[in-house]
């Protein structure tokens, strides 16, 4: 089933058609090219990391995902799924979770409009679904406004912290933004890999990737029970361990995902997974050995991902969500990433968004 968007004349009409899994995998070539084309559009919904989260990650949803056209092009993804909750049913985010950032894709140029056209599609479907939450946009997201624009009812939540440094254009100029100390830090633990007394190796192929990410959930899980706390359960399981596989096999090829082991006389003491784009460097996941935690080696991968990314021209180094006090010791500024509640206008949505926004409200409280 489709619909059309008319656009004004000087451009073609905009058809949205939804598709499940099996629709997707029919589109992934196109999308990558979308994806590609999009700056604002992190590695989290790529066509990569969608196709490895469809396979391999367990959620009681179905994929719910609209495609806008142009003609025959595609010119727009909302890569969304729904599920029933409490009898509702609920669209979410399709690779939010484990991912961080979520958005629309498309071209600048057409961001407006297929914004638009999505929204329109959101509304001709409202007795399809009850209710929308959509949490971690793209900090500058305009996806929350074309929906109210477009005449759904969007309740705001807290914006999600997401830390991120702007880089400068030399390595010696981040450091000068730092204070003295923290300046011979940063300095000191870099020699200790500038010197060889850490190797760091960047793993490619998959048979070493395979032992490298048990040995990553192996240590991970060792470092947060020396600090006495458990590690969270799905960083812990073979289907996030698997998931996060794929999706690495699918992003490396394009420089998208970087899996670094670092290593002291010859055995692996850390492993961290993180992954880029042209524009920015996103930090994700690590673990190091609790018995090499005085080389300060998440320290080192930080460092060493803000240098190459300076050396390589990235725009930004990305903490990604989440306020941790750490991540403003390297000189991260917080940008912040909309969160919101999307209803429509049948009295069941209706109902499902005031309930939504009563029980948000209860949570943030809380917090």
């Amino acid at each position: 089933m489709t619909s059309t968007l008319t656009q004004p004349p000087y451009d073609a009409p905009m058809r949205v058609q939804l598709v499940d899994s099996v629709g997707v995998e029919a589109v992934l070539a196109e999308w990558g090219e979308l994806h590609a084309a999009d700056p604002s559009a992190t590695p989290f919904v790529s066509p990569g990391w969608a196709r490895a989260w469809l396979r391999r990650w367990p959620t009681a949803g179905r994929p719910w995902v609209l495609l806008v056209r142009r003609r025959a092009q595609l010119v727009g993804v909302a890569p969304l799924v729904i599920e029933r909750r409490s009898g509702l049913r609920v669209l979410g985010m399709l690779g939010k979770e484990p991912g961080d950032y979520w958005d629309v894709v498309s071209a600048p140029d057409d961001r407006d409009a297929v914004g638009a056209a999505v929204a329109a599609e959101l509304v001709s479907r409202r007795h399809e679904w009850d209710l929308a939450v959509l949490s971690c946009l793209v900090p500058g997201s305009p996806t929350a406004g074309a929906m109210a624009a477009g005449g759904l009812r969007v309740h705001g939540r807290p914006a999600v912290p997401c830390p991120a440094i702007e880089l400068p254009g030399t390595w010696e100029e981040y450091l000068a933004t730092l204070p003295r100390e923290r300046r011979r830090n940063l300095r000191r633990h870099l020699r200790r890999l500038d010197d060889g007394e850490v190797e760091l190796r960047e793993v490619h192929d998959g048979a070493e990737l395979t032992e490298v990410l048990r040995r990553w959930q192996e240590l991970r899980t060792r470092q947060w029970a020396e600090r006495g706390r458990a590690l969270t359960a799905a960083h812990r399981s073979d289907a996030f361990r698997d998931f996060l596989l794929a999706a690495i096999e699918a992003l490396a090829p394009a420089d998208q995902a970087l899996v670094w082991t670092f290593h002291v006389e010859g055995t692996i003491a850390g492993v961290y997974v993180n992954f880029a784009d042209r524009g920015a460097f996103y930090w994700y996941l690590g673990g190091f050995d609790p018995a090499h935690a005085g080389l300060g080696l998440g320290k080192i991968a930080i460092a060493t991902g803000i240098r190459r990314s300076i050396e390589c021209g990235r725009e930004r180094y990305d903490f990604t969500r989440g306020g941790e006090p750490y991540k403003y010791w390297y000189g991260a500024s917080d940008r912040s990433a909309p969160s919101v509640l999307v209803g429509n206008a049948t009295a069941r949505s209706r109902a499902a968004l005031a309930a939504a926004a009563m029980l948000s409200a209860r949570r943030d409280r809380a917090v």
